[in-house]
């Protein structure tokens, strides 16, 4: 499929969430799935984060979504592929209870590292690999803390790319952080070791950014016959006439597109999907995308947000169809 091809989907929004959080966490967010095809059972698997840990969901059908537990506790953002006859799990991995500590008036400083498991069946994982530490320096905020995320691995140019998330930004109106910059990182494996970019790809100066971005959100990266496509949820601020207390943001899904996977711009102005009303009315947040071989369909999962303070925002999970 050439990029204008996929630019030519027509998409059916099924309009409801499928996943809802379970109690007593308010977010279910940034799912990651496989295709029956893919599963030793045949079945489909999601992968999601709630405020305590990953969480394994399984299904018949992709629509209705069954509990499976917690997979990776105090861990979010995660990535799931097969690779070789294996599964990999990525995911950003935190210190114990840091992300429900983020509801505190002051928040504990933020560190974190991207790591990977494996498996031969979905169940049974292997201890984490560290991949990606936040050592270099456009990785940390001296007030805010120090952050690599959502890790999204493709081979590439002989080898594997890894595009992720590093730094953050506070965003006012919802009293919580979100990623700064998107990079990339190369390796010779899917297990490393990866070399971070020297600098962000996105959303530093010089680099694919809005006017109105404050924060670069993440991407998921796939190629195509003539180059590669990128869906990024870009946090955006409509500011008023000043800066400051009166910030009112937003996150939506933009299609990207690049020669190389390294220099992405727009690939058209409007999203792919933005907020609405109900229960995504104010952001539309990270994405997982593929296409079905077995179908030919894509299929795009994503999370999103009914309300902007973090005490008052609830998150669940929705798709979107292009056959």
């Amino acid at each position: 499929m050439t990029i204008a091809e996929f630019l030519a989907l027509t998409w059916l929004d099924d309009g409801e969430p499928l996943i809802a959080p379970r109690f007593p966490s308010p977010i279910l967010a940034d799912p990651s799935f496989l295709f029956p095809s893919e599963t030793p059972d045949g079945r489909w698997r999601l992968f999601a984060h709630d405020a305590f840990g990953i969480r394994s969901y399984d299904s018949s059908d992709g629509l209705s979504w069954r509990d499976r537990g917690m997979a990776v506790p105090n861990a979010m953002r995660a990535f799931v592929r097969k690779i070789d006859g294996r599964y990999a799990l990525l995911y950003e991995k935190y210190r114990p209870f840091a992300l429900p500590l983020q509801l505190l008036p002051r928040r504990p400083r933020w560190q974190s590292r991207i790591e990977s498991r494996w498996s031969d069946d979905l169940a049974c994982w292997t201890k984490p690999r560290r991949l990606l530490e936040a050592d270099f320096p456009w990785a940390r905020d001296g007030r805010l803390g120090e952050s690599v995320s959502n890790p999204c691995l493709v081979p590439a140019a002989g080898g594997w790319r890894l595009w992720f998330s590093a730094s953050l930004v506070t965003i006012p109106d919802c009293g919580f952080d979100e990623p700064r910059y998107i990079g990339c990182a190369d390796a010779a494996t899917p297990e490393g070791p990866f070399v971070a970019s020297a600098a962000p790809i996105i959303g530093a100066e010089g680099t694919a950014a809005d006017a109105m971005a404050v924060g670069a959100g993440s991407i998921k990266v796939l190629e195509l016959d003539d180059g590669w496509i990128g869906l990024q949820n870009r946090i955006s601020a409509d500011r008023g006439s000043s800066a400051g207390s009166d910030l009112h943001s937003s996150s939506a899904i933009f299609v990207l597109r690049s020669t190389d996977g390294t220099n992405f711009r727009l690939a058209r102005e409007e999203p792919l999907l933005a907020p609405s009303s109900g229960w995504r009315a104010s952001h539309v947040y990270a994405c997982d995308c593929r296409r079905d071989p077995a179908s030919g369909a894509w299929y795009l999962y994503y999370n999103a947000r009914d309300g902007w303070y973090k005490t008052r925002g609830r998150e669940r999970i929705g798709r979107i169809v292009a056959r």
